[in-house]
């Protein structure tokens, strides 16, 4: 069984999406804003209640292959809580324009839209 938990990582919005083993795509989950819910305990009950095996993440590199700002801040958030709290493969995906390919309507949160698209280019590529 493999059942994925994606996650487009941002700022202040936390966009989460699972792709269940026995599932042909992936769903979006729900977004979070971390100003208003506590994150780890979100993740901890998703883990928990899907019966997540993997964890992909999107990471977000510059157009010309460098790392960025966000870059370092996914990379503090996979050493700094991921690997504290989940004993689970954490895999990297570029996630290079995936939210403004989504993002049609800035006025709506397309998060967890974005970690549909993860999983779908983790699904594809695996």
């Amino acid at each position: 069984m493999n059942n994925l938990l994606g996650i487009d990582y941002g700022e202040r919005y936390i966009g989460l999406a699972i792709k269940k083993d026995n599932a042909p795509i992936p769903y979006a989950h729900k977004v979070i804003d971390i100003k208003e819910h506590d994150l780890i305990k979100e993740i901890v009950n998703i883990v928990t209640n899907e019966k997540i095996t993997t964890i992909v993440i999107g990471y977000p590199i510059g157009l010309m292959n460098n790392k960025s700002r966000m870059s370092d801040l996914v990379d503090k958030f996979i050493d700094n809580t991921l690997t504290k709290y989940f004993d689970l493969p954490i895999v990297k995906i570029d996630e290079r324009l995936t939210s403004k390919i989504l993002n049609n309507d800035s006025s709506k949160r397309s998060d967890d839209l974005s970690a549909v698209k993860l999983l779908e280019t983790y699904s594809q590529n695996a």
